[in-house]
């Protein structure tokens, strides 16, 4: 397990290695522009409200885990930064977060993304860009610590396919709604202790799919 997160995190660093990369390696996108068009700039960093929802939640591979109903669906947030390729390619870290609420608790259960994204803009130049982007990375659902149980987190790998619709305010902000659908496959559950059974991590072999839509701003510079 540490093996494999740390092989992910690896990749994931060289990533964003290759984003900083792509600053001395891309010919500056303002470069190709036509004539009196909008100047493309390179880097970008959006923030969005995002909501989203999932299949089922019995990723855990026990009883009692989550601890009681998940709302579903439910609201978070994400942020994307990243560095424009040429003029219709974007390569980008996203962070996703949805925070669903468990029937009968104060705590929460937490829907968590982490990938590398490309994204291939359309109409590059004009004041509506549709796009379709793909992601890869981590996955990870969290609950918070109750009286009965701990905080428990199931890792694995995750991955997003979807489309959306950037319109240009101005060369530096942009507004951007995304829809993608998402699929997760969790290997290992780890948690302080397991009162059921005094296991403190396990493997397991779950997965889920669901659905996620954000509505955000993009500032470029």
């Amino acid at each position: 397990m540490k093996r494999r997160l740390v092989l992910l995190a690896c990749a994931l660093l060289a990533c964003a290695l290759l984003l900083a990369d792509a600053g001395r390696a891309v010919e500056a996108p303002s470069a190709a522009a036509p004539g009196g068009a909008v100047k493309l700039r390179g880097w970008f960093l959006g923030a969005q409200a995002a909501a989203g929802g999932r299949d089922h939640w019995n990723v855990f591979g026990r009883d009692l885990l989550p601890p009681a109903p998940v709302a579903d669906p439910s609201g978070g947030f994400g942020v994307h930064f990243g560095r424009r390729c040429g003029a219709r390619f974007m390569l980008g870290l996203q962070l996703c977060v949805i925070a669903h609420d468990l029937e009968g608790l104060t705590e929460q259960l937490y829907d968590l993304e982490l990938l590398l994204t490309g994204t291939v803009l359309f109409n590059a130049y004009g004041a509506l860009q549709p796009f379709v982007r793909g992601g890869f990375g981590l996955g990870v659902v969290a609950t918070e610590n109750t009286e009965e149980l701990p905080d428990t987190v199931a890792v694995g790998t995750a991955a997003i396919a979807g489309a959306g619709l950037q319109v240009r305010l101005s060369s530096r902000f942009s507004l951007e709604a995304e829809a993608a659908a998402n699929f997760s496959n969790f290997f290992e559950v780890h948690t302080d202790r397991d009162g059921m059974t005094g296991e403190k991590d396990w493997r397991v072999r779950t997965s889920q799919v669901g659905w996620r839509v954000g509505l955000g701003m993009m500032i470029w510079f």
